[in-house]
């Protein structure tokens, strides 16, 4: 029997989660309480009050930390035949590789993304950053859709982020790729249903003008 100790807005125990998934393993979970001193069940099993902590009944194994425990599981239980597809669906990015260089990808992606109503709100370069440089050619980028910010600001108008989504595009392999932060990546807004549809429906459209480009 497996018991994960953890918190729903912490991102190490959110990795944690993802394998149990990919590995289709039973688990109780238990949500600790948020201030650390007040975590006596956390300390008296692991010996600190970090999270996560993963307790295995089966083997008498206390872990902390989701390295360790990502490791211990991945050694101690066989991946089913679907791990990987659960990998995938759970991946926060997509990268694309085109045979274009970086500035024929970029303005492309420009024209793609113009035709499906998301827009380049933003745009860095290498060069720009002065003392603190990306490797040469390096563009990276904020992207939305106006509508759907438009609907986010009055549904709540302190999370218009919610709907906004970062890229960059860069040399590779003699030609160029595109990294693309999935819109739908940040797990905290899908405790308001308004900024999850809205999400949702900025993802879908930026797959829709990806499989264009």
């Amino acid at each position: 029997m497996l018991t994960l100790y953890q918190a729903e807005w912490c991102p190490y125990c959110h990795r944690v989660r993802q394998v149990l998934t990919e590995l289709e393993l039973t688990y109780t979970n238990v949500n600790v309480e948020a201030r650390r001193e007040d975590r006596a069940r956390v300390t008296g099993l692991s010996g600190q009050s970090l999270i996560p902590v993963l307790e295995d009944v089966d083997t008498s194994t206390v872990i902390s930390g989701s390295d360790e425990i990502i490791a211990y599981l991945r050694q101690q239980y066989p991946a089913p035949a679907d791990a990987e597809a659960h990998a995938e669906i759970g991946r926060y990015r997509l990268v694309l590789e085109s045979d274009e260089q970086p500035e024929e990808l970029l303005e492309r992606l420009r024209d793609v993304f113009a035709g499906h109503d998301i827009r380049i709100l933003a745009e860095v370069r290498d060069e720009e950053l002065g003392t603190h440089q990306l490797p040469d050619g390096y563009v990276l980028l904020q992207a939305g859709m106006p509508q759907a910010s438009e609907e986010v600001v009055r549904a709540d108008p302190t999370v218009p982020a919610a709907v906004t989504f970062p890229l960059a595009v860069f040399a590779a392999d003699g030609g160029s790729a595109l990294a693309v932060t999935r819109p739908f990546a940040e797990a905290w807004v899908y405790g308001e249903p308004e900024l999850s549809k809205l999400t949702m429906t900025v993802t879908q459209r930026v797959y829709e003008a990806l499989e264009e480009l």
